[in-house]
């Protein structure tokens, strides 16, 4: 029997890319799993192609929706086994141009969302000695060019989820995943015109980060084992956790590592 037989898995942003892959993973697998987005057309459409997918309309942004969501999965399914945060937005923007209202869109969508689903959800995980997931970037662990507010948020969410990894239940697992640019029908295009003005690297995946796209479905299998073995942190490539460290113990050194990776 596999592991997530009949467990109750939340994802929000589950309807496309990343989510929508670890909905349809762990569906595969035998977990029940509750997609959470704000269009109503499309996942329904979605949660046509399992009968272990489920839907439920909300906005993550909004905290009234969020608390109804948690409800309305514990009326329909009795628990949380794992809720995973993967609503988040990317950007590009020159450091010295962008204004603050580039940095609040960010972090509402890519922080604050997942602080309101997380202290919704705790008590529920506490219940299931369930594992909370907060999908980060490697940009979580760095900055890099004409990606200030997108790695800023990022940034915070790093940091909230060691908070709860050192006060949040006891029993409660917490994994932060730090991937690089996950590979997608429209890489080099998603941001061609937030691009404009800025130097040619910058619409590329990852700004032009020097690194392979990731396979998506190699990313689940691993976000997925990282779960059963209640690992707090994924990092992929795995090898980028060298500069990340050579950051701490030189940061010229690793300063001028970054400007020299740009394609």
């Amino acid at each position: 029997m596999s592991h997530w037989q009949n467990k109750i898995i939340a994802i929000t942003g589950g309807s496309n890319g990343l989510g929508l892959e670890l909905a349809t993973h762990f569906a595969a697998a035998g977990a029940q799993v509750v997609i959470i987005a704000r269009d109503q057309e499309r996942l329904a459409a979605v949660c046509q192609n399992s009968p272990n997918l489920h839907p439920v309309v909300a906005d993550v942004l909004q905290t009234e929706q969020v608390a109804a969501a948690v409800e309305s999965i514990i009326d329909q399914h009795g628990q949380i086994d794992v809720w995973i945060n993967n609503v988040g937005k990317s950007t590009r923007a020159e450091l010295l141009t962008t204004g603050i209202d580039a940095y609040q869109s960010m972090m509402e969508i890519n922080f604050y969302s997942a602080v309101r689903c997380s202290t919704a959800v705790l008590p529920h995980l506490a219940k299931t000695s369930g594992s909370l997931v907060n999908i980060g970037s490697l940009a979580a662990k760095t900055a890099w060019r004409n990606m200030s507010p997108y790695s800023a948020s990022k940034h915070a969410l790093a940091a909230f989820n060691h908070q709860v990894r050192l006060e949040g239940p006891a029993n409660v697992h917490c994994l932060l995943v730090c991937p690089g640019p996950i590979r997608r029908e429209d890489a080099g295009q998603r941001y061609a015109k937030e691009s404009s003005g800025l130097d040619a690297t910058a619409a590329q995946p990852g700004a032009g980060v020097k690194l392979k796209g990731i396979c998506p479905k190699k990313l689940v299998a691993k976000i997925d084992r990282s779960i059963q073995r209640r690992k707090k942190e994924l990092v992929v490539p795995g090898h980028t956790r060298i500069l990340f460290s050579l950051l701490q113990l030189a940061p010229s050194l690793g300063d001028w590592i970054l400007k020299k990776s740009s394609k």
